[in-house]
């Protein structure tokens, strides 16, 4: 039995939510890994999100973490343009 360590960049949080949504997402951060290595900024601050215990539902944190994702995407959208 080994010690499953998952490396989450910014970018691959957009990829994974543009290809399977937030369930992929949700996914990424919570199914079979012991721990998380993640990039400073978007990886890190859902994290934090998911953490955090001061009354919020499961379902407001990823409703949160959704929005915070679409403005990321949204961000690189228009830098483009």
């Amino acid at each position: 039995m080994g010690f499953n360590k998952r490396y989450i960049g910014n970018d691959q949080v957009k990829e994974i939510y543009q290809n399977s949504g937030i369930e992929g997402v949700q996914g990424h951060y919570t199914i079979g890994a012991d721990a998380l290595v993640l990039e400073t900024g978007l990886a890190s601050e859902i994290d934090d999100i998911l953490t955090l215990s001061c009354g919020i539902t499961i379902s407001d944190k990823w409703n949160t973490i959704s929005e915070m994702i679409k403005e990321e995407i949204k961000k690189g959208v228009d830098e483009i343009v």
